[in-house]
C-alpha cells in the first residue's frame, strides 16, 4: 500500500469512473489514482454501502481542492486504486 499526501489538482467523474489528480506535498511530482471505474477496479454494480463512501471521498476531495487542505490518500501500489482518502494531517 503507497500513500500520497498532498493537494487536490482535479477530480474527474464520469458515468463509471472517477480519479483524482494530486499533487505531493513538497514536490512538483503528480500522481493520478482510481477511485473507481466500474467493471475495471469495482464491480459493475457494488453494493450500497461502496457507493456511499465513494460519495464521500468525491466530498472530500471538492472540499480540499476548494479550501486547499491537504489530503492523503492510500491506494493500491499495482493499480492506483484508492483505499482510503484522509482530509488534514493527524
Amino acid at each position: 500500500m503507497a500513500t500520497i499526501t498532498g493537494t487536490v489538482r482535479c477530480v474527474r467523474i464520469g458515468d463509471e469512473f472517477a480519479f483524482t489528480t494530486v499533487r505531493e506535498q513538497g514536490t512538483n511530482t503528480q500522481e493520478t489514482l482510481k477511485l473507481w471505474w466500474d467493471g475495471v477496479s469495482t464491480s459493475a454494480n457494488p453494493a450500497a454501502h461502496t457507493r456511499i463512501v465513494q460519495s464521500d471521498w468525491v466530498s472530500l476531495l471538492r472540499q480540499a481542492m476548494a479550501n486547499n487542505i491537504l489530503v492523503t490518500i492510500s491506494y493500491d501500489n499495482n493499480n492506483a486504486v484508492v483505499a482510503f482518502v484522509q482530509l488534514g494531517q493527524l
